[in-house]
């Protein structure tokens, strides 16, 4: 799953401090739908536990990895310095000075290796930071080392925008641009716009927001049954009655100040726009973001998907899976099916267990669902969730390693998050044609039948999430009150067929426990553009894995375009936006999900 991605990064990628502090806060967020179980099915035939599923498959030796075939860091051999801020700020502006006076090429390529080195070990400190942070909530030193380096960002990240353009300007752009860096320049013109007079306080403002939302997110309780619970502690209820009646208690109790924080938020980012000189939020997202799609586009493919898509998501369900799998062998058994399908997925998998660069253990303070990071000095990717052994654990550990694997082979690259999600949602599903070896023929079926509902449930429910953001935003400031914004998310609901599935007033709350829309605006629609491709790549495994694979190892090369489209269009996929392919996708999914019709495509793609 993802929860969500952290991307500071090098130049060509670097992000400025307008979404800073959301994304030091967590990094990839997946998991942000509601639990697609509870929509079909009660809580208590879910949750009725059973006997762990006892695995058939027979791991067999896996090979040595070598060392120097890698850049990667053990987690253990990782080091936290604490940066300085103040230092780092001064030393990139110095080097703008000295950019401006370089005569030589050689001279320039020695304060470019300084300035990238430093900038990158800067943003890599604040991802540590986070990092630990995120793995006891309850640690004070690492809560204080992640609000320390986040603070620091934004003097940072303005000294490296003043040694950028430097380098821009310089006689040996080109140079820079051909050989040492291509695509280093792609941003130059947006980079330019970010501080305007003005921003920084709303800059600020927002930090301090989202900063306040993850702090009352997490201590979010109400009194039930004589017990404190949380949000999470109540998913857990296996009655249906009293768990729809805790959880509209703890809408009550919390939602109020939740949406306050909201409402204030999206005022803030509404004059962050206007500072900027953008006609409206939305357009400012797309613009930094390097979206290569518009808002229209975006509103005509939520359309399509509320009228192709949704009535097939009203008639499925999901299968109800019992019992667990212990981390171990469940991690034995995706390695080894990874090593089948593909040697170089099943080496990193393989790398990411012996480096240690996973910290997958359920315990106190540890920070809920789930994230990969990248750590840019140590080359490493880093997975942290919480693997229970349920099927969503399962899920999770593949979806989270699409994401890793993406970073272990090409980095933090400049990449939009619709790219990025196809990774992780598209190996979930080429996974699951194999989940038969594991479970036997019934259960293996259920599962691969829940791993394609996630992504109709991806295709709905994050589009459902998409259009209350594009509506809110769309709102005048003054009108942006808590009542608007409960009103639109119940309408929208209405209008996506989601009302008659919960108790009435469920959507017109809880959309406040969704991190990504007050974190990071419009990543849920890129849930549902990947869904797309990775619905694509899974339907030509059916007839030819390897296809699919050299596709999807295509799409992770990106040589043709970093763009989402194009990247798309270059592996031989269609766009989600082309005429009519929502309605085929559509047909599809009614004919696997809604008729069960597989036609044969149930065994396993080998």
């Amino acid at each position: 799953m993802i929860k969500w991605r952290m991307l500071l990064m090098k130049k060509q990628v670097r992000i400025t401090a307008l979404v800073t502090a959301i994304l030091i806060m967590a990094a990839l967020i997946s998991g942000c739908s509601l639990a697609r179980t509870i929509i079909t099915e009660t809580v208590d035939e879910i949750s009725s536990g059973g006997a762990r599923p006892a695995p058939s498959f027979s791991p067999q030796p896996f090979p040595s990895l070598a060392p120097q075939d890698t850049d990667a860091t053990p987690f253990s051999e990782m080091e936290y310095v604490r940066p300085d801020a103040d230092a780092a700020a001064a030393r990139l502006c110095g080097l703008a000075e000295e950019v401006y006076a370089c005569e030589d090429a050689q001279e320039l390529k020695a304060l470019f290796e300084e300035g990238e080195a430093l900038y990158e070990e800067y943003n890599t400190m604040v991802r540590l930071a986070s990092l630990k942070s995120t793995m006891d909530l309850t640690d004070e030193t690492w809560l204080a080392e992640e609000a320390y380096t986040t603070q620091g960002f934004t003097a940072v990240d303005m000294a490296y925008e003043e040694y950028y353009v430097a380098l821009y300007y310089s006689p040996f752009s080109e140079e820079i641009e051909q050989n040492w860096q291509p695509g280093y320049f792609d941003d130059i013109v947006q980079d330019e716009d970010w501080y305007a007079d003005g921003t920084q306080e709303l800059y600020g403002r927002e930090s301090a927001l989202l900063s306040e939302y993850a702090q009352q997110r997490q201590a979010a309780a109400v009194l039930w049954d004589g017990q404190e619970l949380s949000y999470e502690d109540i998913s857990g209820i296996e009655d249906a009655d009293e768990y729809y009646a805790a959880l509209a208690a703890w809408h009550e109790a919390c939602a109020p100040g939740l949406e306050e924080i909201y409402v204030e938020l999206v005022r803030t980012r509404m004059q962050l726009a206007e500072k900027l000189g953008f006609g409206s939020y939305t357009e400012m997202v797309f613009a930094q973001n390097r979206i290569d799609y518009t808002p229209e586009m975006m509103a005509d493919m939520t359309g399509g998907i509320v009228e192709y898509l949704a009535p097939v998501y009203a008639e499925t369900f999901d299968y109800p899976i019992e019992g667990e799998a212990e981390y171990e062998v469940w991690a034995d058994f995706v390695q080894q099916t990874l090593y089948g399908m593909d040697d170089e997925l099943g080496g990193n998998f393989q790398l990411m267990r012996e480096y240690g660069l996973i910290d997958w253990e359920p315990r106190a303070g540890k920070t809920p669902g789930a994230y990969t990071t990248y750590l840019d000095s140590y080359h490493s990717p880093f997975i942290l969730m919480s693997y229970t052994g349920d099927e969503y654990s399962m899920t999770t550990l593949i979806h989270e390693f699409g994401h890793f694997n993406n970073y272990l082979e090409t980095g933090v690259t400049a990449e939009a998050t619709d790219v990025s999600e196809i990774y992780s949602q598209a190996l979930e599903l080429l996974v699951a044609n194999h989940y038969g070896e594991y479970f036997g023929e019934e259960i293996g079926y259920e599962m691969q039948y829940n791993a394609l509902s996630d992504k109709l449930d991806s295709f709905v429910q994050q589009a459902y999430y998409t259009a209350v953001e594009q509506e809110v935003y769309s709102l005048g400031k003054e009108e942006v009150t808590p009542g608007a914004v409960e009103e639109i998310a119940a309408r929208q609901a209405e209008r996506f067929g989601l009302a008659d599935f919960f108790y009435d007033d469920l959507y017109r709350y809880d959309w406040v426990t969704v991190p990504h829309i007050y974190e990071l605006p419009y990543y849920t629609f890129a849930y549902a553009t990947s869904a797309d491709i990775a619905v694509q790549l899974w339907e030509l495994s059916l007839t030819d894995e390897q296809a699919a694979l050299d596709a999807y190892r295509a799409l992770l090369s990106r040589e043709e375009s970093t763009d989402f489209i194009e990247n798309a269009k270059a592996a031989g996929l269609a766009s989600p936006f082309d005429e009519g392919e929502m309605r085929r996708m559509a047909e599809l999914l009614q004919t696997y999900l809604s008729e069960e019709e597989w036609s044969g495509a149930l065994v396993d793609a080998a």
